[in-house]
C-alpha cells in the first residue's frame, strides 16, 4: 500500500509542475486559475522607461509583466516565447517570471 501512496503523490508533484501553453488572452481571462503555475505564452516584448518595466502583449493588447527586466530587455519589438511561474494580483497585476525566453 505505501508504494502507490508514494507513486501518487509523485504524480500528483509532477502534475503541479507542469507547465501550460497558453495565450495572453486566457491568461487575462482566467488569471486567478493560473496564478502560482508555470506557463508558457507568446507576444511581443514593450517597455516603459519611468519606471522602467517589461511586459509582453497581443494584438488585442492583453499584458502580462515579465521579470526580471533583464529577461527580455534585449527584445523589445519582437516576438517571444516565455517559459515561466505566472502570478496575479490585485496590487502587482500579471507577471511570469521568467525562465526562458526565446524570439520567435
Amino acid at each position: 500500500m505505501a508504494p502507490v501512496i508514494l507513486l501518487s503523490l509523485l504524480l500528483v508533484v509532477a502534475c503541479n509542475n507542469s507547465e501550460s501553453q497558453l495565450s495572453l488572452q486566457v491568461l487575462a481571462d482566467y488569471q486567478q486559475g493560473y496564478d502560482g503555475r508555470r506557463v508558457v505564452t507568446e507576444g511581443t516584448v514593450r517597455s516603459f522607461d519611468d519606471p522602467l518595466h517589461y511586459w509582453i502583449e497581443d494584438q488585442a493588447l492583453n499584458r502580462v509583466a515579465i521579470t526580471p527586466d533583464s529577461a527580455v530587455a534585449d527584445y523589445v519589438g519582437q516576438r517571444v516565447r516565455v517559459k515561466g511561474v505566472f502570478s496575479a494580483s490585485r496590487d502587482a497585476g500579471r507577471v511570469i517570471a521568467a525562465e526562458e525566453v526565446t524570439v520567435q
